[in-house]
């Protein structure tokens, strides 16, 4: 593969480790081939085709054994480079091409010895607490609905005193800081799609978890890494293991707010609703725009019917800046249980505005309009929510509740056996097709 040709340019080696890359790879290396001059692979270990992948593209490939320290081979790889700047990416990363020229501008223009990248970590969760909704202003994040953003130095000079530290989330920021190099802040992204392939997730969850273990082991007093590891646990589904381990943080740094709203997290998904109303309380008087707090503790208001003091939170959250579709959604809804029907429609529309294909507000929706006689308000929402891929069993479920109502049995029973397709075991669709058969 022709790597770029800049004659005048300053070089760019790309640097990686791999193990079992092979579906990623290329789309790595093609969307930054116009940018680097050289790609360094240090291969841990892989058994599929990622080495010879790397080999058409002219990589030069190193093989180390994995030794559970993504510090030590990310330095491993910048030390084999022979540019004169450092380009580090994983596998399952890419740029876009519209970026590259800027980059290469920015390389001459700033005066520092690193560029930070906003890495955008796609996700296809709606309600994450800190969810970026995607402004769809890039091809490359097409059909994801948000993304957790972080700034990184993902590119820097080749210099000794520029390396990688920490066993997992490693970066070179410390050595930045040590050694009072600059840093120049890019605002172009880096895609990121780890957390939107469930296999390649789950590996890569197992190995973080592994060492968030090892790095408390080595260093007790370290706060970051018991929320390290009570995020890994929490990302995993143990709930008992994240609480035990946000207790041993809590008791040694009680202030951390973080620790504390992973607390409330874990007693939130073990079904303990007060304690962790009492983790998120304290959470909002020391951080009153905290987003999930506000959220998860609306949600266990509402769940207990306290529709008054859901609708307090979440508007005190929003006076705040907290603009975020999933508050609005829950907001909506507990306007609609108040009895407010104007102002869930509007607080419904104010999701729908923010991210247009959120699933399940268009047939909440419809439920207003239906409870009103308002069919053709009806029908629209359903069609919207079937269009954007949404609760397709509900939408159907309501449009054959709805040709109930208008006498089109026919229509109904049609709609309850799309149910059934999507549905097999639905109760409302099985019970309406008996009691209907032959109609």
């Amino acid at each position: 593969m022709p790597l770029s040709d800049h004659a005048s340019e300053k070089k760019i080696s790309l640097c990686m480790i791999t193990k079992d890359e092979e579906d990623f790879l290329p789309q790595c290396f093609d969307s930054v081939k116009a940018l680097v001059d050289e790609i360094i692979v240090v291969d841990t270990g892989s058994t599929d085709g990622t080495v010879d992948i790397a080999a058409t593209y002219g990589a030069k490939i190193y093989q180390h054994p994995w030794e559970d320290d993504y510090s030590k081979h990310r330095n491993q790889s910048i030390a084999y480079a022979g540019g004169e700047w450092i380009l580090v990416m994983d596998a399952d990363e890419v740029i876009a091409p519209g970026d590259i020229d800027q980059i290469r501008m920015m390389l001459h223009s700033a005066e520092a010895e690193g560029l930070k990248f906003t890495l955008r970590n796609y996700e296809n969760d709606y309600n994450l607490a800190n969810l970026t909704i995607n402004p769809n202003d890039y091809e490359e994040g097409e059909g994801y609905p948000g993304f957790i953003s972080q700034d990184l130095i993902r590119l820097f000079k080749n210099d000794p005193d520029i390396y990688f530290t920490g066993k997992v989330h490693e970066t070179v920021t410390k050595s930045f800081q040590e050694s009072g190099k600059l840093v120049f802040n890019t605002g172009i992204p880096i895609h990121h799609y780890g957390k939107v392939r469930k296999n390649r997730i789950y590996q890569k969850q197992q190995i973080y978890l592994k060492l968030g273990k090892d790095k408390i082991l080595k260093n007790p007093n370290d706060h970051i890494a018991y929320k390290g590891l009570a995020d890994q646990y929490l990302e995993l589904g143990m709930p008992e293991e994240a609480l035990e381990i946000s207790n041993r943080g809590v008791a040694l740094f009680p202030e951390m707010i973080e620790l504390r709203f992973n607390r409330g997290l874990a007693l939130d998904r073990l079904n303990r609703p007060e304690d962790a109303k009492i983790e998120y309380v304290w959470v909002l008087e020391r951080k009153p725009d905290h987003l999930g707090a506000c959220h998860n503790l609306s949600q266990i208001y509402f769940a207990e019917r306290l529709v008054e003091k859901t609708v307090e939170v979440l508007n005190r959250g929003v006076a705040l800046g907290l603009k975020h579709p999933a508050v609005y959604f829950l907001l909506g809804r507990a306007y609609d249980a108040a009895g407010n029907w104007e102002k869930a429609l509007e607080k419904f529309d104010r999701v729908l505005e923010m991210q247009p294909d959120f699933p399940d507000v268009n047939c909440y929706k419809a439920v207003i309009f239906l409870n009103r006689n308002m069919y053709d308000a009806a029908l629209k929402a359903l069609e919207r929510e079937i269009e954007i891929g949404g609760n397709l069993a509900g939408a159907y479920t309501l449009l054959g509740q709805m040709s109930h109502e208008l006498k089109e049995l026919k229509s109904a029973a049609q709609f309850f056996q799309k149910v059934l397709t999507i549905k097999p075991d639905d109760p409302t669709a099985q019970n309406y097709l008996q009691q209907n058969a032959g109609q």
